[in-house]
Formats: structure tokens, C-alpha cells, sequence
């Protein structure tokens, strides 16, 4: 019986013999061995090669930049592989500077004279560089900024929009604007965001906007900075209130994340493929666009918009521009031009086997990953045929590794005779080994290269065994369940796992280490440190490097992996009708379900922000109508967890929100209250905390500190003018009061005893205590199933007749009661008790905008100033400007 291993000689005879080269170590033989019987010795078996130190064979070489311009120092080298280099500057290591070339990326004057110098490396020993200098000329003259247009002061109508123009020229380079506004007359200048060509737009003006003043900032490619002169704003009072949708700069639809894979092109930006698209990340992380697809499952090769693909895995990229794509469902592999053009270089859609040949002759079975190697060669990793191709760029297939007798398995040895089990992610290293994620083997294996051909394959790193999260050790004795995806830098192999991990692996030492994700909570959706964050598991998408030593990696979501192991999200899977959009994160959704708790606030700056049930954010709208996401995690189910951004995640956000003096929000989040200060972090402040699966399943009533409180439904939140929280407890018929350390008490009203009678703090009963606000004099005002009531600072409760129904309400700097109804909006004087309609409205009815308005149903409301209301209504974000 035989093994996989072994092999049975055959019987030699008198007459053959059997010339066999034996390299000892740097002395050839030839030994010629004439067999005999049967009982003939088995001829000797080659000793292996002596390992030989490094050598270099070009020295880096001194250079002479200008200043800001680009030096690269190289070394080439020989020896026994794998090779390391250490980049030193004046005699001290570089960090990170481990590859066999090392830039300065802009040479400054201050770099003149420095000494760069390599150390180059391997098992047997290292050898040092000599020394090249680096000599940095003077820059050219700086550019000459002329400002040709000043903006000029406009006064506008509350409710329309101002529009501030500059220009100018450079003697070279190119103009960069950044405009900035002042909070007043006095106030310091500040950025305005996304604001950067020559004309800012402010959408819809506001009272509160008058006495602004805007100012450009611009500058030749970073030289010759100067301001242009200030222009004031002035809003006047419209004549009539008007309804207009308020102001979100740059609003996109929601990108399609789903993707397989992911890979970073020369200019920055990163090419994904989705199933059907290709598409384009920008350098600065802020948009996605197509590529290639027209959204159309097929095999169509042609232009961008009309070529089709089906089920896209792999992607790479050549120096040229060139896109190569693995074709997963059409089994082909896919040229991508860079003006988009789609070829198929090799395979035949609808068609899978294994075939190798040239072009539509070759046939592959699942083809996955795909890497551009040193050579200019791709390689192909098969899912389905769990072998690994070679194409050239004229499309000739041949097997490299694996798929002998179509046979799968864990075996190293010989390219010819190793085997593989449905294999995934693959990239390449500079010496041309090309490293594989055998996923179903649980292993990752290395190709060795040999000449222009595959020497051996090994093991790498992996037991075998699927057990997660899987052991960190080194070589074989560390466990990866499941891996798919791969990302090398340097020396350090990072692998997406099926246990929701990233990991390292050293390929000199095979050290294997946890990156990020989380051992003990295992695969999810969880932004945060290591240990916290959590990533999705099996076949979830690529990974990919990213600048300062970070990753990209794809799931539902495309997230950003620093180079501590934080995870942040930056866009996510929301399915629009074609699957085409380019929206992140930070954009605001087309809609707000009507049906939906969304809760709604102004601070200080104006800027409206803005809690979402649907989709578990609370987000910032700037005056200028760019978005920003002040917490939450879209689509997270995760439940209440505390954190900056992203971290914090929500479980059903909500309600009213509170904003006190400070800057620091409050939210409703589910039954419970939830703090963001003003850097952006959440924190439990009272309530129970809702951890998935017990996602929206407890409430209840229990006066006590923190999350040993109950509610039922919260819905109003304000601030009282002693600083505490005033919750209405929708569920519960009472008033709540929740002070700053989280101590919940019982306000007014008693709980469970629903009804609408007026009286004493304890003496008084509500019925559906909604959205309240507090007047100047400290009285509490709450909208109790549509009837106005009235909570006095003596501490007595009285019902308004007068007025009703109200759902959201706030006062003025004047005192006048603002507040919305079922039909529509409307002022309360002060000191009145007859309501004057500003906008009329019907709950069924549609949202009119423009001088002659009409409101739907509103679920939200708040004051940016006295002239200047937002409002959620009929799923939309308006403002209204009131006369």
C-alpha cells in the first residue's frame, strides 16, 4: 500500500541506465548508475542546497532632487530567499522601511546631505549597503497668487439662498480654495466643509445667519497662501412663511458595498468588485463609482456601460492601468481597459472544466482570486477546480500548482503533485512566491518560485483544523479557520479568517498573531479597538493594504482597519434599484420613513442634528448642508454599546433630543436615555441596556441610578432650567426626572394610571405624555395625547384648552409657543391663548413647498432661530421661514 507521498520505483534492467544530477554544495557530479535486478540499491537521494548569504548586487545609488520632489534609493540582491531589508538614515533604522526600494516622498531642503544605506538579509546572514547621499536643490521661485474677484456683502430673504464668489490665478501650480465663515462679528474664522470651489452657496439663509461674513482662503499647490477680503450677509424677514427642503450638500444614493474583492491601484484609489459592477473607491475615501458593469448579469465585452459580468470575485491591476477580473460564474477571466473597455482574455462564459489552452479554448472551474505577478503574469486561484492557473497577457492558460488528476487534498512537495481545497485569496511577493488562503484546508500555503516556473509547495501557517477563533503560534501549530482573503506588506501577510479575524503572519518567522476583531465575541458587525471591533466571517469580501500601515477590508460594509487595529465603517450595503449609487456613510438617506421615531435638535452652531430609528445613527447637518455622523453604526444590531463615532452603537434612537448648556446631547434610545458629549462619544446615562438578541424586548418602571432604571417608551426629552433631564414616559402615563449622575425619579403623574386630570406633581394623571419644552420661566409644557398641558415651578399641573392637538413644540427668544398639529404649524403668542396658523397641513395630505406651503404628517420639529423651523414631515427634512 502507498501513500499520497510515496512512490513504487520501477524494475531497472541490465541494458538502462540512469543519469542523475546531484548538486553538493556549489560542485556538480554526474553519476551514471547501470541497474541490475530487481535487487538493485535505489540510487541516492539528492542532498538539499546549501543555504547561501546575501549578496548585493547593485548598490543604491547617491542622488541629487529638487526640493519637493520625489528620491527613490534601490538595492538589488541574491542569496537564499526570502531576502529582508532594513532601510537606515544616517545610520539609524527606517520604520517600516522593509522593501528592496525606499522613497522620500518630497525631498526638503532640511534633507540635504542625508545618508540612506540597507541592510539586507536572510537565515544565514546580512550584508550592509554602502552609503548614498542625498543632495536636495533649491525649489523653483514660489507661485504667484492673484486674487482677479473679491466676494462682494448680499442681503438676502430669510428662506433663500446667498451665493459668495471668488477667483483667482496662480503663476503656477494650481489654485486650491477653502472658504471659511466667522460666528459674528467678533468671531474667529472657521473652515466651512466641503467648501472648496470658487462659489459658496448657502441654501437656505437664516435669520440667524445675518452679520456672517465668509472668506476664501487660497494658495498655489500649498504656497502663496492668502484671504480674500470678508463679505457680510445680511437676512432680512420674508414677507410669508415658505416651505423648502433644507439644504444637504452632495446627496448621493447609497453604494452598493456587497463586494468579493478589493485591491489598491498606483493613484490611491482602490478598484472592488460587486457582483456585477466594478467599482471605484477615491484615494481620499469620500465617494464610490463605477467602473465597468451595466448592472446586467451576462458575459458581454465592450464599453463600460454596456459590458456584463456575473458573479465577480478577484480583482488586480497591471502598471498601465489595466483591471483583471476573475469572472466567477462565467468561469473567465476579464480585462478591464483603462477607459473601461471590457475583454475576455481567457475561458468561455457558460462554460467550466479544466482546460489549459489559449483563450477561449482554456476552461476554469470557479476561478476566485487573481494576482498580477513579477513576472507580468496573472495567477488564478480555482474555488471549484482547487488548482492555481497561470495566464499570460495573451491569454495562454497552463496549470501552475495543484488539480493533479483533479484530485483536492493538503499536500505539499512538487507543483505538480501538491493539492489544494477550493482555494481563495492570492498575492504575490517580490521574489515572485505567491502565497495562498486554501480555505477549506484551513491553511495558507506558499508557492515557491523556481526559475520561471513553481518549485515547491508548502504549508505556511495553519493546523487544518476549523476550530475558531484558532490558536495564535507559529507555522503549523496555529489554527485559521476558514481564510479568504489576503493582504501583503513587507514581511507581514495579513488574513481575513472565517472566524471574523484579521491576522498576521510573519512569512520569515510564520509567526501568527490576532490583528484585530474580536477571540471572544466572535464574527459581526461592531466597529471599535481589537478585541471590541467585529468583523463578518466566511467569504464576506477582501482586504487590502491602506495608507499609514492600515487596511481596507469588504463585508456588507467597506471598513477601514488602522494600524493599531481599529475598526471604523465608512459606507454600507443599502440596496437602491440598480445597485449603482456612490453614497458613504456620512450621507443622509433620500427619506425619512414616515412611520419612523426620528429624533430632531439645533445647537449652537446651527447645526441641525438628527437621530434616525431606521438606520441607527445620529447624524450633523452643517449650515452649509454637509453631513457628518456624529455616532451610531448604519444597519448595526449590536445593540447599546458605548464609544466615539462609530463605536457607539444605538439600538433604536429616537425622540426628542436635549441639548444642554454645554454642548452635550441627549438621546432616546429605545427605553433607554443616551449621552453624546461633544466629542462625539456615547455613553449609557439611565435606563436598561439592550444587548442583541434582546433587542427591544425590555422595558418596564423602576425609579433607581443608571441602567438599574426602568422606562416604557420614552418619547419627550428636555432639559429643566435646574439642569436635569425631563423624560416623557409614554408607557408608563408619568413625567420622569433624570439627573446628570443618571438618578431616575418619578416627576408628575403616577405610573400605570392613564387618564388626563389636573392637580398636584403626584396628584395629576397623563395619558400619552409626547414631546414637551420648557419656557423661559422654568414651566414645563407637554403635549399629552394632543392636549396641552401645563407643569408650573409650583408644581402644579393645568390643562391648556384652548389649544389642540399639538405633537412637537418650542419657544422662541420672544416666548411665542411654536408647535406642530394635524393640520399643519402654528405660533401661541405669549401671553395669548388663541394660536395663529403659519403653514397649514393634513396628516394624509402631501408636502408643498414654496411660498404657498402645505405640511404632511410632522414627526419631529426645532428652532434654528425665530424666523427658521425645521421639521421631519411626510419623510422629509424641511425648513420652514416664518414671516
Amino acid at each position: 500500500m502507498t501513500t499520497a507521498s510515496s512512490a513504487i520505483a520501477p524494475r531497472s534492467h541490465p541494458w538502462l541506465c540512469a543519469i542523475q544530477w546531484v548538486l553538493m554544495s556549489t560542485l556538480a557530479f554526474v553519476l551514471i548508475a547501470c541497474g541490475g535486478g530487481a535487487d538493485a540499491p535505489p540510487p541516492p537521494e539528492s542532498a538539499p542546497p546549501t543555504p547561501v548569504a546575501p549578496t548585493i548586487t547593485q548598490q543604491p545609488a547617491s542622488l541629487t532632487v529638487a526640493a519637493g520632489q520625489p528620491a527613490t534609493f534601490t538595492v538589488a540582491a541574491t542569496g537564499t530567499e526570502p531576502l529582508s531589508y532594513q532601510w537606515r538614515l544616517n545610520g539609524a533604522a527606517i520604520a517600516g522601511a522593509t522593501n528592496a526600494s525606499y522613497q522620500v516622498a518630497a525631498a526638503a531642503n532640511t534633507d540635504d546631505g542625508a545618508v540612506f544605506s540597507v541592510v539586507v538579509g536572510n537565515m544565514v546572514g546580512s550584508v550592509t549597503s554602502v552609503d548614498a547621499r542625498l543632495t536636495v536643490t533649491s525649489s523653483a521661485p514660489a507661485p504667484v497668487l492673484t486674487i482677479t474677484q473679491q466676494p462682494a456683502n448680499l442681503t438676502v430673504p430669510a428662506g433663500s439662498a446667498a451665493s459668495f464668489t471668488v477667483a483667482g490665478n496662480c503663476s503656477a501650480g494650481t489654485l486650491n480654495i477653502q472658504w471659511q465663515r466667522n460666528t459674528g462679528a467678533n468671531g474667529a474664522f472657521e473652515n466651512v466643509a466641503n467648501a472648496t470651489t470658487g462659489t459658496l452657496t448657502i441654501g437656505s439663509a437664516a435669520t440667524s445667519d445675518s452679520g456672517a461674513q465668509f472668506r476664501a482662503a487660497l494658495d498655489c499647490s500649498g504656497q502663496s497662501a492668502a484671504t480674500s477680503q470678508p463679505a457680510t450677509l445680511t437676512v432680512t424677514a420674508p414677507a410669508a412663511a415658505s416651505l423648502a427642503a433644507l439644504p444637504i450638500a452632495d446627496r448621493r444614493v447609497q453604494a452598493h458595498i456587497v463586494g468579493a474583492a478589493i485591491d489598491q491601484l498606483p493613484d490611491g484609489s482602490w478598484a472592488m468588485t460587486t457582483d456585477r459592477w466594478v467599482k471605484r473607491l477615491a484615494a481620499d475615501q469620500s465617494s464610490i463609482t463605477v467602473i465597468a458593469g451595466s448592472g446586467q448579469s451576462g458575459s458581454a465585452d465592450g464599453p463600460a456601460t454596456t459590458a456584463s459580468f456575473n458573479g465577480l470575485k478577484g480583482v488586480t491591476h497591471d502598471a498601465s492601468g489595466n483591471l483583471y477580473v476573475t469572472d466567477g460564474s462565467n468561469g473567465t477571466i476579464r480585462r478591464i481597459a483603462a477607459d473601461g473597455t471590457v475583454t475576455t482574455i481567457a475561458g468561455l462564459a457558460g462554460t467550466s472544466g479544466h482546460v489549459d489552452g489559449t483563450g477561449s479554448a482554456a476552461r476554469f472551474n470557479s476561478p476566485s482570486g487573481i494576482v498580477l505577478g513579477p513576472d507580468g503574469d496573472l495567477y488564478v486561484t480555482e474555488d471549484g477546480g482547487s488548482m492555481i492557473r497561470r495566464v499570460t497577457m495573451a491569454g495562454v492558460v497552463t496549470t501552475y500548482a495543484g488539480g493533479a488528476n483533479n484530485a483536492i487534498g493538503l499536500q505539499d512537495g512538487p507543483a505538480a503533485t501538491a493539492l489544494f481545497n477550493a482555494p481563495q485569496g492570492i498575492v504575490a511577493a517580490p521574489n515572485g512566491d505567491l502565497y495562498v488562503a486554501d480555505r477549506s484546508n484551513n491553511v495558507i500555503r506558499r508557492i515557491l518560485r523556481s526559475g520561471n516556473g513553481a518549485g515547491n509547495v508548502e504549508t505556511l501557517a495553519g493546523n487544518g483544523a476549523n476550530n475558531e477563533p484558532g490558536a495564535d503560534a507559529t507555522g503549523t501549530a496555529a489554527g485559521i479557520s476558514g481564510p479568504y482573503a489576503l493582504a501583503l506588506s513587507g514581511n507581514v501577510l495579513a488574513v481575513r479568517d472565517g472566524a471574523g479575524l484579521v491576522r498576521h503572519i510573519d512569512i520569515t518567522t510564520k509567526a501568527v498573531t490576532t490583528f484585530t476583531g474580536s477571540r471572544t465575541l466572535g464574527r459581526g458587525y461592531a466597529d471599535g479597538a481589537p478585541g471590541v471591533a467585529q468583523l463578518r466571517g466566511p467569504s464576506a469580501g477582501g482586504i487590502s493594504v491602506a495608507p499609514n500601515n492600515g487596511y481596507l477590508t469588504l463585508d456588507s460594509e467597506l471598513r477601514t482597519i488602522d494600524a493599531a487595529g481599529n475598526v471604523r465603517t465608512i459606507a454600507v450595503e443599502i440596496a437602491t434599484s440598480d445597485n449603482t449609487g456612490t453614497g458613504l456613510l456620512a450621507q443622509m438617506p433620500f427619506i425619512i420613513a414616515s412611520n419612523e421615531r426620528s429624533g430632531l435638535a439645533v445647537d449652537g452652531a446651527g447645526n441641525v442634528v438628527v437621530a434616525v430609528a431606521g438606520d441607527l445613527t445620529v447624524r450633523r447637518i452643517a449650515p452649509s448642508g454637509a453631513v457628518s455622523l456624529v455616532a451610531g453604526l448604519v444597519n448595526s444590531y449590536a445593540g447599546m454599546i458605548d464609544g466615539v463615532g462609530s463605536i457607539g452603537q444605538f439600538s433604536s434612537p429616537g425622540g426628542q433630543i436635549a441639548r444642554d448648556a454645554a454642548g452635550n446631547l441627549y438621546v432616546i434610545d429605545g427605553n433607554a436615555i443616551r449621552r453624546i458629549d461633544t466629542s462625539n462619544k456615547v455613553t449609557m446615562l439611565a435606563g436598561y441596556r439592550v444587548s442583541f438578541p434582546e433587542y427591544g424586548t425590555i422595558f418596564g418602571y423602576a425609579d433607581a441610578q443608571g441602567t438599574a432604571a426602568l422606562f416604557n417608551s420614552p418619547t419627550g426629552l428636555v432639559i429643566g432650567r435646574d439642569g436635569a433631564l425631563y423624560v416623557s414616559d409614554f408607557g408608563n402615563c408619568v413625567i420622569r426626572r433624570v439627573d446628570m449622575q443618571g438618578n431616575t425619579t418619578t416627576y408628575a403623574g403616577a405610573a400605570g394610571q392613564c387618564s388626563i386630570s389636573d392637580g398636584t406633581l403626584t396628584g395629576a394623571r397623563f395619558r400619552q405624555p409626547g414631546q414637551m419644552a420648557v419656557s423661559a420661566d422654568g414651566t414645563l409644557w407637554v403635549a399629552d395625547r394632543g392636549a396641552l398641558r401645563r407643569i408650573g415651578t409650583d408644581g402644579m399641573v393645568t390643562s391648556v384648552s384652548s389649544v389642540g392637538p399639538v405633537g412637537a413644540l418650542a419657544f422662541d427668544s420672544q416666548g411665542n409657543m411654536i408647535y406642530t398639529s394635524d393640520t399643519g404649524l402654528y405660533k401661541l403668542p405669549s401671553g395669548t391663548n388663541t394660536p395663529i396658523q403659519l403653514i397649514p397641513g393634513a396628516v394624509n395630505g402631501a408636502v408643498v413647498l414654496g411660498n404657498n406651503p402645505q405640511l404632511g404628517s410632522t414627526q419631529g420639529m426645532a428652532l434654528r432661530d425665530d424666523h427658521s423651523v425645521i421639521l421631519i414631515s411626510g419623510g422629509q427634512l424641511l425648513v420652514a421661514t416664518l414671516p
